[in-house]
């Protein structure tokens, strides 16, 4: 194995890098802990820029003031498992019942995060259309991306899960193809 060169990289684009990892080894089937622990730490880093940047704040901070049962199943979500997975505090046999579905919230969570921060990446993108396209009831229509996502994405929402993910596989890799790792040309 060849060693790589330094990577020099700001937090922003570190979280950028973790999100768009989440989301093709989510799209390729890879371990559903891996894909969540990415996409909380994507999430989390994302969320520590908002409160120190100038975008109007972090969407955790917005979901804190929001009182909704959709809103606390969201702070639940992003909180619960990554607490278990960083932290060696407490019981070694500490448990947690996790569903692999809260990764989808977290990276749809953490691609709004990134565009209120930066550019969004081509995964993200196209992760977002996907997202909106399996839960169109979640969103009004007057949502900018809704008909590019149904476009995109037609009757995604109808598919079992299982066919949901690898239509957005299919999609992800026709229009955003691997990137060749650092270092290599």
């Amino acid at each position: 194995m060849t060693r790589s060169a330094p990577i020099d990289l700001s937090k922003s684009q570190a979280a950028g890098r973790i999100l768009d990892a989440a989301i093709r080894l989510f799209f390729a089937g890879g371990d559903a802990v891996a894909v969540h622990a990415l996409a909380a730490s994507s999430a989390n880093l994302f969320s520590e820029l908002a409160m120190t940047g100038e975008s109007g704040g972090a969407w955790r901070d917005r979901l804190r003031d929001d009182s909704s049962p959709a809103a606390r199943a969201m702070k639940e979500t992003l909180n619960r498992a990554w607490n278990l997975f960083r932290h060696s505090q407490g019981a070694g046999d500490e448990r947690l019942h996790f569903d692999p579905m809260e990764s989808e919230y977290l990276m749809f969570f953490s691609v709004l995060e990134c565009g209120d921060h930066q550019s969004t990446s081509c995964c993200m993108e196209v992760f977002q259309l996907w997202y909106i396209a399996a839960y169109p009831e979640r969103f009004p229509r007057s949502v900018p991306e809704f008909d590019e996502a149904m476009k995109t994405f037609s009757g995604l929402g109808s598919l079992p899960p299982a066919l949901r993910v690898r239509r957005g596989r299919a999609v992800l890799e026709k229009i955003c193809p691997p990137e060749p790792p650092d270092g290599v040309a």
